[in-house]
């Protein structure tokens, strides 16, 4: 049909955003909706449930959306439409979301985790659309990740794959709130990087950022700029925890392509030339000089358009979780 459409959604612990979502990836109208604090799965579901439905019903054309894929920052089971394990909504653990979503709406629902759906938007629409294997990384207050490998997205068994920020760089390093140690999260995400900006600083290392009781990683980004030391340094060892992390994937994935994206994907200019040196000096030497390095380029639109890239392909390949 000329105007079928599938939703797309993106629930973040602060925002939750639902678009409709044309098949070939046009947004046609978004609705945005604060996520609610109340700590009961039932008033997420709730939300979710009616914006996609005054996204249903601002259609003038009567029509029903095709599929609806939903993105979040969850370990998510994508065969069986469950939610693992969610650090921002932990009210949403175990939950069957495809089934009771679907039984809501009587349309079919594809969960998707929200790095691996950004993996999925870059490479139907943005940096990545032209290579059949590549690594997407996001960089914001957690690092996660998505495998595009032959064309087709990895997820796993279980469709956990592509938790890029738990590989260890340091194992006796700083605790993650994974459970484990020196992760490249603690070293590579925004949160890393004030953190270890106050650790420097409270150590006496000197810097403009000194006498401040709050600053945030663009304000560590801005002080580099300038020139401030330990605000270099920091991106410094930012970009070289990252370069340890990827080398690995080099060696094990062979990737053409590696995307980086995020907020803190911002400071590029401060972290790349560092991360890579750590995967030319560290990965295989043939693997690492084919690697290319990019920005991502669809920014906070990623996420929900692989959401609606997933809801499209689940209509070849049907999931189990989804079906009505």
């Amino acid at each position: 049909m000329d105007n079928s459409y599938v939703l797309a959604g993106d629930v973040g612990g602060t925002n939750l955003r639902i678009a409709a979502v044309s098949e070939s990836g046009s947004v046609l109208r978004q609705v945005t909706g604060a996520t609610p604090k109340t700590g009961t799965s039932a008033d997420v579901i709730d939300l979710i449930a009616r914006l996609a439905q005054s996204c249903i019903d601002a259609d003038d054309t009567g029509l029903r959306p095709l599929s609806f894929g939903l993105a979040l920052a969850a370990l998510i089971n994508f065969r069986e439409g469950t939610v693992l394990s969610s650090p921002n909504l932990p009210q949403l653990n175990d939950l069957a979301l495809s089934e009771v979503l679907s039984e809501r709406l009587q349309v079919n629902v594809v969960l998707e985790n929200d790095a691996t759906a950004a993996a999925v938007g870059e490479y139907w629409l943005g940096s990545s659309k032209h290579s059949e294997n590549s690594v997407f990384v996001t960089l914001g207050t957690g690092v996660g990740g998505g495998l595009i490998l032959d064309g087709r997205v990895y997820r796993g068994i279980d469709g956990t794959a592509g938790e890029i920020g738990h590989i260890c760089v340091e194992p006796d390093g700083h605790a993650c709130g994974c459970g484990s140690r020196g992760c490249v999260e603690q070293y590579a995400s925004a949160t890393a990087v004030v953190r270890i900006v106050r650790e420097i600083l409270a150590n006496g290392g000197v810097s403009s950022l000194a006498g401040k009781t709050t600053f945030s990683s663009k304000d560590v980004y801005d002080a580099a700029a300038s020139g401030d030391i330990v605000s270099r340094e920091v991106f410094k060892t930012m970009g070289r925890y990252l370069g340890i992390a990827l080398s690995d994937l080099v060696d094990v994935l062979n990737p053409e392509l590696i995307v980086i994206g995020g907020g803190a994907a911002g400071a590029w200019d401060l972290f790349i030339d560092h991360v890579r040196s750590e995967i030319d000096a560290r990965a295989f030497r043939h693997p690492a000089a084919r690697v290319k390095l990019a920005r991502a380029s669809l920014g906070e639109s990623a996420g929900f358009l692989g959401a609606a890239r997933a809801a499209l392909d689940s209509l070849k390949e049907p999931v189990r979780g989804s079906a009505m």
